[in-house]
């Protein structure tokens, strides 16, 4: 069945025209020097948006030192 899908697929015109490849092409790995120093490297990211606080903060900046893997988090409203 899984064939058949697949020819069907590959013949299908329409399939083709609007089933676009969105994934890139592998790229090569380049190794990460690794921090010397507590806070050298810091790694980022947002987490929300979730049921608001009662301060009305929705989201959460999460900051990791990448040396220690202490996290900081920071609500915010926005």
């Amino acid at each position: 069945m899984k064939q058949t899908i697949a020819k069907y697929i590959q013949s299908c015109t329409q399939c083709s025209k609007f089933n676009i490849t969105r994934r890139k092409p592998p790229g090569l790995l380049q190794p990460i020097e690794p921090p010397n120093e507590v806070f050298q490297i810091l790694g980022l990211d947002w987490w929300g948006p979730t049921t608001p606080s009662h301060d009305g903060n929705r989201y959460v900046l999460v900051i990791t030192d990448r040396l220690s893997g202490y996290v900081i988090a920071k609500a915010s409203p926005t």
